[in-house]
């Protein structure tokens, strides 16, 4: 059958823009990028794949090019109490000896996220027209078209848009309405930024929480940056955008400033890191991802907030169902569209609530008497996932949509099958 609707553009060229137009080309349509940026950023904070993210990489083709830009995902180690105590978390992270979909199980890879921007560019180099420099302006759809006006190019008329353009949208605003209906705030501010590796860390994280904040540092992969985070919990979104850069890192320091620990070394290199980024802990939600002839794919869509740590898995999800959904209804947008609906609707969830679940864990809501009886109960955990390590015991993945795998539409026996994990 001849194939409908086959010219899409796609507006934004980070992780999950990239990733849809390889499979739209590979599916025989033509996709066609547009990115603000005059280039590939390659700047960008550390990313942690796991689970249905590292099997996206494997359908993709990049996992082996993936592990040689990224690295192993960090071990945890988490600080309480005034005497500064550490405990590691391994009840928080995979188990080696659980798995799921074809990537090899406990495999997590940490990567930055301009290095994987640029994968996943090369992948698509040559194949795909990119529009550089430029953004969708306006949006006016018909029957039978999308006519979209940019603020550089000329205008042209294309069969369908996606908005991949992040938690900011321009996408969603022109065709979904005032983003703020759809942002949801979780209660902390996300304080993050780059600094080298004063401390000689390696493939390590330390984390310390305190009531109402919390404090953590990281290596990137290679271990010569770390990323410095501060979280912050308050009632309501704390709005910094008025303020310098300075004056942003004055009042980081006078929330933080007398707790101790490693924090008034980070705190000194904050002043010379390389990029410095603040803003309230938010959170996408959308009843619906598709309106007409336009979709929503990744943080366009449903970002679960950096904190979640799974952003780009749910991108690289949506982005694989959303082309193969296109190509199993020949282009039928509104077949393939609700489709791709009701496939995420089953992925969404989880890594958005690991994201409610990462903010309180590292920025308490509880005062002193309440994070002291939190410490004991983490000390028990890992306690009995020690002892269950040593008694071979298999102790559960921290994997927020565990169960769920991508189709491979692919495979001459997919034929609308679902995926596992709904329904088989």
């Amino acid at each position: 059958m001849t194939l409908r609707n086959r010219e899409i553009l796609i507006s934004g060229g980070g992780i999950a823009g990239p990733a849809l137009a390889y499979w739209l080309h590979r599916f025989g349509f033509t996709p066609t990028i547009v990115e603000r940026a005059p280039e590939i950023r390659t700047g960008g904070q550390r990313i942690e794949m796991s689970g249905i993210g590292l099997e996206a990489f494997d359908y993709l083709g990049i996992t082996q090019q993936v592990r040689a830009a990224g690295g192993p995902a960090p071990s945890v180690k988490l600080y309480t109490g005034p005497g500064n105590r550490p405990t590691d978390i391994t009840f928080l992270q995979s188990d080696p000896t659980a798995g799921s979909g074809p990537a090899a199980p406990g495999d997590e890879v940490a990567i930055k996220r301009g290095p994987l921007s640029g994968i996943l560019y090369q992948q698509v180099k040559g194949e795909v027209e990119y529009i550089f420099d430029d953004s969708i302006e306006a949006v006016r759809q018909s029957a039978d078209g999308v006519d979209v006006t940019f603020e550089n190019a000329a205008p042209r008329r294309f069969d369908l848009v996606i908005g991949a353009d992040g938690l900011h949208s321009n996408v969603r605003s022109l065709v979904f309405g005032d983003s703020g209906r759809f942002a949801h705030f979780l209660g902390t501010n996300l304080v993050i930024f780059t600094v080298d590796n004063y401390l000689g860390l390696r493939d390590s994280g330390l984390w310390h929480v305190w009531p109402y904040r919390g404090c953590a540092i990281t290596t990137f992969p290679g271990n010569t940056e770390l990323e410095g985070m501060f979280l912050i919990r308050s009632t309501r979104p704390l709005d910094v955008r008025s303020l310098s850069r300075e004056e942003r890192m004055r009042f980081v320091d006078r929330i933080f400033r007398e707790d101790g620990w490693e924090v008034p070394g980070l705190l000194r290199a904050m002043r010379d890191s390389r990029d410095f980024h603040f803003s309230p802990s938010t959170q996408i939600r959308m009843d619906s991802l598709c309106r007409g002839r336009v979709a929503l794919v990744g943080d366009a869509g449903y970002c679960p907030d950096p904190m979640a740590g799974y952003g780009s898995s749910l991108g690289l999800a949506g982005a694989h169902i959303l082309a193969g959904e296109l190509r199993e209804a020949d282009g039928d947008h509104t077949a393939a569209f609700g489709a791709y609906e009701e496939k995420m609707r089953g992925i969404v969830p989880g890594g958005q609530e690991i994201a409610n679940f990462s903010t309180s864990f590292f920025a308490p809501r509880s005062g002193r008497a309440g994070v002291w009886v939190r410490e004991q109960a983490i000390r028990s955990m890992e306690a009995y996932s020690r002892i269950s390590a040593r008694l071979g015991l298999r102790r559960g993945q921290w994997d927020p949509v565990e169960g769920h795998t991508l189709p491979d539409y692919e495979s001459p026996a997919y034929h609308g099958r679902p995926a596992r994990g709904e329904g088989e």
